[in-house]
């Protein structure tokens, strides 16, 4: 079965490799999973048969009847629809599950999304992801690669890379890298002001990449709440941390 193109597949098939991402993953015969995409259920096949619950969300009908065919037993655990719009508490009513899939560049954003809004039910997630946007979530300050999205997965999340994979390994090759990832969620519950203050600071702070953060602090605080700061106000955006991004979110949340 060919890939499609506007569904951004990109097969992984070596038996090795899918071996090596099974072992990082570290499954176990208590875990509830949902995988994004199963494809051609490579990865699939040593999930399904080893944990407790698993539910594949495809959104190729032709995939679907595929995996069908191929986990006949298993039919009812593949379901046709998108990511984006699936209610986890329709398959995991009371339970917390893991996350792993294979995630097309065009939808990984939105996926980091999703698992945002259903944070606390989420055990970990493990992505396949192209290795530029990797990177972002991963950045660290002072790198080309820092910015709004990766000091909102520091906040959210202890992210590890667990394999870097090659273009090569991929049906069709695509024309970049990719790295597997681990996001280990950091807290039981979110404070959804503190997220929400973070992400209009950093939103306002990296518009003006180039700038000091002086020129762009004056946007979202009162000039008393700037001068409490313990910051040099002369550092560009990239330069700030996580805890920094923080002091300034909580200054935020009380001019606001």
């Amino acid at each position: 079965m060919k890939a499609k193109k506007r569904f951004g597949q990109n097969f992984l098939q070596d038996r090795k490799l899918l071996e090596d991402l099974i072992s990082l993953i570290n499954i176990s015969a208590q875990d509830k999973f949902l995988e994004i995409g199963p494809g051609k259920g490579d990865l699939t096949e040593n999930l399904i048969y080893v944990c407790d619950s698993y539910f594949g969300i495809e959104v190729d009908r032709d995939l679907l009847t595929f995996l069908k065919d191929r986990f006949p037993k298993n039919k009812k655990s593949f379901i046709n629809g998108d990511i984006l719009k699936l209610n986890p508490s329709e398959i995991y009513p009371s339970n917390k599950f893991r996350v792993v899939g294979n995630i097309p560049y065009n939808i990984s954003s939105p996926i980091l999304d999703w698992c945002e809004k259903n944070y606390e039910k989420i055990i970990d997630m493990h992505f396949m992801l192209q290795k530029e946007f990797a990177l972002r979530c991963i950045g660290n300050e002072r790198s080309s690669s820092y910015g709004k999205l990766s000091v909102i997965c520091k906040y959210l999340y202890d992210i590890t890379i667990l394999k870097e994979v090659t273009k090569d390994f991929f049906n069709p090759m695509p024309k970049v890298d990719s790295l597997f990832l681990r996001f280990s969620p950091k807290k039981n519950r979110l404070d959804l002001k503190e997220l929400q203050n973070l992400k209009i600071v950093t939103r306002a702070l990296f518009n003006k990449k180039r700038k000091k953060i002086s020129n762009s602090l004056e946007d979202i605080l009162l000039k008393e709440s700037i001068n409490n700061l313990d910051l040099d106000l002369n550092l560009r955006p990239d330069e700030l941390s996580l805890e920094d991004y923080l002091q300034i979110s909580s200054l935020f949340r009380e001019d606001g």
